[in-house]
């Protein structure tokens, strides 16, 4: 069986973009009160479901490409998965924090 990638419209990229902004600032606004808090890893939590069912709905080159884009307007760092991960998540930045 062959698979077709499906891409968002625009209004559909809206959407997206908005609830991966949401997201990503939730989580830094956590993550500045308590690094490694109870909100701060719900939020990582939600940020990273956002990322994956990208991924899963439109393939891994679009749900990075709007992963980026949501990081590029909010100037702010893409967590890694878990707040102990060990192993490389090459979806995040190496640091949590303000783009400059």
């Amino acid at each position: 069986m062959k698979m077709t990638t499906v891409v968002p419209d625009a209004k559909q990229q809206q959407l997206i973009a908005e609830r991966g902004e949401f997201l990503l600032k939730a989580f830094h606004d956590e993550y500045e009160k308590d690094p490694k808090g109870r909100e701060t890893e719900f939020w990582r939590g939600q940020f990273t479901c956002w990322r994956n069912m990208l991924n899963i709905f439109y393939g891994e080159s679009v749900a990075e490409e709007m992963t980026e884009a949501v990081s590029e307007k909010t100037r702010l760092s893409i967590p890694h998965g878990g707040a102990e991960y060990i192993c490389w998540d090459s979806g995040s930045h190496t640091f949590i924090g303000k783009l400059e």
